[in-house]
């Protein structure tokens, strides 16, 4: 089944929605999607934001609609976007200094200014907030499979320099087929604080005592991030790591088996559910009953918790839609189970508040993970409007839906993101506008969403498979050039141009995929009238 969400403002048995399984609950347990679907109140129901901040206000629920926003009334052909009218001074003194500087007195912002990195309120999270960090690493060879993060951090030493529990320092390495467990790799915040950790506990064993762990005497060394990104990725193929940094080698046509395909694959996401899902299976590869996932059962969460934390999310040219979306699924499906085992109170001091905590975390801080996504993480433990908040979430996340690389900037004012995607919202409204009936129908059949207007029309993703199998780098090479089509477009309309240089896409079709090269470093999109976009990286 393919991972796209369908062409729908709101369809709660529509599969996927922005690769997101719509089995996902809402906060308030009706099945339908977080957030106000009701679209003209909600597009509209602005906080007051004055001078960044909201004055304690519900960032989520502000009952009292300032005119922040001016409304569009969405049915009557227009020459220009009526958001770019000149505000009046009731509504400049309820928007932020930032919109008003971008905006100006008379209503209508400058090319120059809307497309300042400074004022853009968009960026690529899996670009921007993943940057590799070359921390210490110890290795613990030949640990009990049951050894919990507590006891490790405990035998290292509690004054031991290792990362702060919010960056996961632990990573019991777990064969994601049998979940058999032999090793562990600890971070530490510089490569000196692993050598005094090791030293020290080696310096012990000189004195006579044996590093144990539990009964079992264990092996410690100082080790590396390439040791650790071949221990947790080690179905990669086809490079090498570099640091924590994949390299990767040119593929061999002669040995397709050894080319790069992906980090982790979609059968060791499905095992991974399975060890929680069955416990006590038997396999092929384990004739009989395996321990390893009943004694102790925590260990595929904190093998996801792990995947997500480490997975180079940068290397996004190597990353499918569909390959995301197992990671996002299985994460989905664990904290599901998790949920419904602490509710059982199996193992309470194994699966409890704060393995679901810490899983959930991951994922909502995950920057592969769509905006859509991580809210369907935050329904299924019915995470409050204010926290949700504090994960960097837009208002309104459930309408995201066609946003599958690109987030809302960190630090950057509401009002700043409303006013962007408001002029997205009202000028691919206004083209749409101007369509002959015929293609009017044609469109609406396919859906229309309220929020961010006929934004998928003209993005014009590949369907079905093609679309899967987009890297995300190519997928967010799309959403940035129509974000930036639709502003130019925009503006220049409003200064009295046609906007025929920044119009939609003739052809109204999905983009697909041909065997065309541009300069052998990209990927050509071929459209159903001839027209095309190279996509480089």
């Amino acid at each position: 089944m393919s991972t796209q969400v369908p062409h729908t403002a709101v369809n709660n048995n529509a599969g996927y929605q922005n690769g997101v399984s719509t089995y996902v609950q809402s906060a308030q347990g009706n099945g339908t999607p977080r957030g106000n679907t009701n679209y003209q109140q909600a597009i509209y129901q602005n906080d007051v934001v004055k001078n960044g901040n909201t004055g304690g206000h519900d960032y989520f629920r502000f009952k009292t609609p300032p005119p922040v926003i001016q409304p569009l009334v969405l049915d009557v052909p227009k020459k220009t976007i009526e958001l770019f009218a000149a505000p009046t001074k009731e509504i400049m003194a309820q928007r932020s200094v930032m919109l008003n500087r971008i905006v100006g007195e008379d209503g209508r912002p400058t090319l120059e200014s809307l497309m300042d990195p400074e004022n853009f309120p968009f960026i690529e999270p899996a670009i921007v907030q993943s940057a590799p960090k070359d921390y210490g690493v110890v290795h613990l060879k030949n640990i009990p499979y049951n050894s919990s993060r507590a006891e490790i951090v405990a035998f290292l030493g509690r004054n031991s320099r290792i990362l702060n529990d919010n960056e996961e320092p632990v990573h019991i390495i777990m064969d994601r087929v049998t979940s058999k467990t032999n090793d562990a790799y600890v971070e530490f915040v510089t490569l000196e604080d692993a050598i005094n950790a090791v030293n020290r506990i080696k310096n012990n064993m000189l004195k006579g005592r044996c590093a144990r762990l539990g009964e079992r005497p264990v092996d410690i060394e100082v080790s590396s991030q390439s040791a650790l990104m071949k221990d947790l990725f080690p179905i990669a193929r086809g490079l090498r790591w570099n640091g924590s940094r994949p390299e990767f080698k040119q593929p061999n046509p002669k040995e397709p088996w050894d080319n790069f395909k992906t980090f982790v694959t979609a059968e060791e996401m499905c095992m991974l559910v399975k060890h929680v899902e069955v416990p006590n299976r038997v396999t092929h590869i384990i004739p009989s009953q395996s321990p390893f996932s009943r004694d102790c059962p925590e260990r595929a969460y904190e093998c996801l918790i792990s995947t997500i934390k480490k997975m180079p999310w940068y290397t996004t040219e190597c990353i499918t839609i569909k390959q995301r979306h197992d990671i996002y699924e299985a994460c989905a499906k664990l904290i599901e189970n998790l949920k419904m085992n602490i509710h059982d109170g199996r193992s309470p001091e194994r699966l409890n508040e704060t393995l679901q905590k810490r899983l959930v975390q991951a994922a909502m801080l995950c920057p592969g993970f769509t905006v859509v996504q991580k809210d369907s993480i935050a329904s299924l433990v019915n995470m409050p409007d204010m926290e949700l908040r504090s994960f960097n979430m837009p208002r309104y996340p459930d309408l995201w839906t066609h946003q599958y690389t690109l987030g809302p900037k960190p630090g950057i004012p509401l009002d700043v993101l409303e006013y962007y995607i408001a002029i997205i919202r009202e000028e691919t409204t206004r083209a749409f506008a101007t369509l002959s009936i015929r293609e009017k129908q044609s469109l609406y059949s396919r859906g229309n969403n309220g929020y961010w207007g006929f934004f998928w029309r003209e993005i014009a993703f590949p369907t079905g498979e093609t679309f899967d199998e987009l890297t995300l780098a190519e997928a967010a090479e799309m959403e940035w050039d129509t974000i930036d089509r639709i502003i130019r477009r925009a503006v220049d309309i409003a200064y009295g141009g046609t906007g025929s240089e920044y119009s939609p896409r003739k052809g109204k079709e999905p983009l697909q995929i041909t065997d065309g090269s541009t300069n052998g470093n990209g990927l050509m999109l071929q459209g159903a009238n001839g027209d095309g976009v190279s996509l480089h990286w």
